[in-house]
């Protein structure tokens, strides 16, 4: 039965695809060409869907990275001052906040107002800006 819904959400468990680090990499650098071998040294369209992530936590020289132990970049770190946008029909309203947590592109997270003093959440967008609704 679970073996059914994996193939219906087009996950495959009986090959993850990995790549070996070249050096080590420490938690939240990026993967590259660069400091990844695949397997066999034969690169696929799997591969390429690691290129880009972060790695989670450090990775020694020689280890492999599979999916489970990358994430989307993070654009927005912990207690770093970011803008949030309210934005309703023709009225945007902008605001400067400090994050409370760490997310990427298309992640909630949660931002004190510095001018209200009142914690809201958001959603992260591709320039490094919350989206509060």
């Amino acid at each position: 039965m679970i073996y059914i819904i994996c193939l219906s959400l087009g996950l495959n468990f009986s090959s993850p695809v990995s790549l070996t680090a070249n050096d080590v990499m420490r938690r939240g650098e990026i993967i590259t060409v660069d400091n990844t071998t695949p397997p066999d040294d034969v690169w696929q369209q799997e591969h390429n869907d690691l290129l880009g992530r972060e790695v989670r936590r450090t990775v020694y020289a020689g280890q492999t990275i599979q999916a489970k132990d990358t994430q989307a970049p993070r654009l927005v770190k912990r207690n770093q001052l970011v803008t949030l946008k309210y934005m309703k029909g023709p009225l945007e309203i902008s605001l400067t906040g400090r994050s409370l947590g760490e997310a990427g592109e298309n992640e909630s997270v949660t931002v004190l107002n510095l001018e209200s003093r009142q914690v809201v959440e958001g959603i992260v967008q591709a320039g490094g800006w919350i989206w509060v609704q």
